[in-house]
């Protein structure tokens, strides 16, 4: 059995990833309590009349939604579980691990998915109600058409989406989405593809991050340096040879993801641990020793 205080630590927070950490949308929080103050002075003072109850509505939905983002952790509390490869790969393209290290993609909540849903069915149902007026001899109605469709197209596709996302988590025997570790290699499962990376094709692990954006903090980011001749892609295309892991699609925090594909890449004698008890008590340790914010 290997002992405990024999495999790796987690690492430091790497440096390119920035001295400051995510934090809290503070700012979306305030946005969210602003809309739903502003949609209970709108249904207050509408004095019963449709217009101004259904702007009110409307704001107080986007509040909610404001909300909902701004109580999101930037890092949540996961951890890594001990999944059979089975469960984690198509029956066309199998692994040559047994036993698996498995971190599951964050799923979107069932209070974030509802706003994505309820969001979809309000656009939707408006701009069919934009249409009709519009043909009715109202044409200037044609003038929220193209907003009302475009707002109804984005939150159809993210409720879909959401939803695909939170089908194949949810239960044993679903292929997941996420990132497997074995002894042999690392397995990343995607929406539209899966990739077995052996850890004989990874030539370095390097810390990165996204590309800065207004209002954003830039999100850890993890470049595998890969051989794409021996990495094995499901629908036979051809991989480049950097492969990104985007941590924050993880339901685990940066730092465990990058201790985990840097200290079993540089240490192939640790690989041993995975798939063991010790290996799991090793994952749940950095789970609780990563910082939260």
């Amino acid at each position: 059995m290997t002992d405990l205080s024999e495999l790796p630590p987690l690492q430091e927070w790497p440096s390119p990833w920035g001295a400051r950490r995510p934090r809290r949308r503070v700012g979306m929080l305030w946005v969210g309590l602003a809309l739903i103050a502003a949609a209970a002075a709108m249904i207050g003072f509408s004095g019963g009349a449709a217009g101004p109850l259904w702007s009110g509505a409307f704001v107080g939905l986007f509040g909610i939604t404001a909300l909902a983002v701004a109580g999101r952790s930037p890092f949540v509390d996961g951890r890594a579980r001990l999944v059979d490869t089975a469960t984690l790969t198509r029956g066309r393209m199998a692994s040559p691990d047994a036993r698996m290290h498995f971190v599951p993609e964050r799923r979107p909540g069932v209070v974030t998915l509802t706003l994505c849903i309820v969001w979809a069915v309000v656009f939707t149902a408006a701009t069919v109600v934009a249409v009709g007026i519009g043909l009715t001899g109202r044409p200037e109605a044609f003038l929220g058409v193209a907003v009302l469709a475009a707002a109804a197209a984005l939150f159809v596709y993210t409720a879909v989406r959401a939803t695909v996302t939170q089908y194949r988590a949810d239960s044993f025997g679903r292929r997941p989405l996420g990132m497997g570790i074995g002894q042999d290699g690392v397995l990343l499962m995607r929406v539209t593809e899966t990739l077995y990376v052996p850890w004989s094709a990874i030539r370095r692990v390097e810390p990165d991050t996204t590309e800065p954006r207004r209002g954003m903090d830039e999100l850890p980011l993890i470049r595998l340096r890969v051989d794409p001749s021996r990495v094995t892609a499901s629908d036979g295309m051809r991989v480049p040879g950097t492969v990104t892991v985007a941590p924050a699609m993880l339901k685990t925090h940066p730092q465990v993801v990058w201790s985990a594909l840097r200290e079993f890449h540089d240490s192939p004698a640790a690989r041993a641990a995975l798939g063991t008890s010790a290996g799991q008590r090793m994952f749940d340790e950095w789970c609780a020793s990563a910082p939260a914010d």
